[in-house]
């Protein structure tokens, strides 16, 4: 367990290199062990400190481990499971840190029982547009919220990832499987394919997009930040969650065309009403206070 044991981090990207940094610079953890099918990244990550050995293999980075996390594509997680429960220690903790949670335990569950390790869903919800090592900070989760999914797991191994996460500075909720993939997709996955579709429509013209880019300001740096991000990460996302992100995306659909017929039947005070409860849904998500204050 974190504080006096050893924990095998799969994958060296930006959740998990900031994840290892974590661990060992804050003494989460007695042993930290990477794995990265880069050699570059498995030295980087030695010489920067954010693990104490790193292999390529997941299996001998997992063998004898107290806890696995699995920081990886989401359709790579179950095979990775199947690859180290079997070599984790008898009992170990093993969680990730994938998007989408009931398709990972659904396919992973199996593995776990039979090789006798706890499997505990984990989704942090930080990280950025960067990826790769290079991109890892060890303040990374401080003050991130990091849901535990109950599906299956006991209080103790539910106790026992919970503690992995709030030993990197992560608040932690728990929640099942099924109720974080339904609001996930409404919170991170519907906004990141929106941000998408914003850029894709700002830069349909691409002879003028260079001068169209000298207008684009804060406003649409800050919407389409996340379209930077991975599209193959995010490919297997929507797969992996697409009943519950299209039911999201049909929503937004419905209000863009009440917004659009609003503004062609010039009922301008339909397109306030639309706006003020943008406006006061945006302030009660993130915790309320005055709608109109300025950020």
């Amino acid at each position: 367990m974190p504080g006096d044991g050893t924990v095998a981090v799969i994958g060296l990207g930006l959740m998990g290199g900031s994840l290892a940094l974590a661990l060992r610079r804050r003494g989460a953890a007695a042993r930290v062990v990477g794995c990265s099918r880069r050699e570059e990244v498995r030295r980087a990550a030695i010489e920067n400190g954010a693990v104490d050995w790193a292999v390529e293999r997941p299996d001998l980075a997992a063998d004898g481990a107290d806890v696995v996390v699995v920081c990886a594509p989401v359709s790579r997680i179950p095979q990775l499971v199947m690859r180290v429960a079997p070599v984790a220690r008898k009992g170990a903790l093993v969680t990730d840190v994938g998007s989408t949670k009931r398709w990972i335990l659904e396919r992973s569950a199996q593995a776990a029982q039979a090789a006798g390790v706890a499997l505990v869903g984990s989704h942090p919800i930080a990280g950025s547009e960067q990826q790769g090592f290079e991109a890892a900070r060890e303040d990374l989760y401080e003050g991130a919220v990091a849901v535990v999914t109950t599906d299956g797991a006991g209080e103790a191994d539910l106790a026992r990832a919970e503690r992995l996460w709030t030993s990197v500075g992560a608040r932690v909720v728990r929640m099942t499987a099924a109720e974080h993939d339904r609001w996930i997709a409404r919170t991170s996955h519907l906004p990141h394919l929106a941000a998408a579709l914003v850029a894709r429509c700002a830069a349909r013209d691409g002879d003028d997009a260079r001068r169209v880019g000298l207008l684009c300001g804060p406003g649409f740096r800050d919407t389409t930040r996340v379209a930077g991000g991975s599209p193959d990460l995010w490919r297997d996302i929507v797969e992996t969650n697409r009943d519950s992100i299209a039911a999201e995306l049909d929503c937004l659909a419905a209000g863009l065309q009440e917004l659009s017929a609003a503004i062609r039947e010039g009922t301008f005070a339909k397109v306030r009403e639309l706006l003020e409860e943008g406006r006061r849904g945006r302030a009660e998500l993130l915790g309320g206070g005055d709608p109109g204050a300025e950020e």
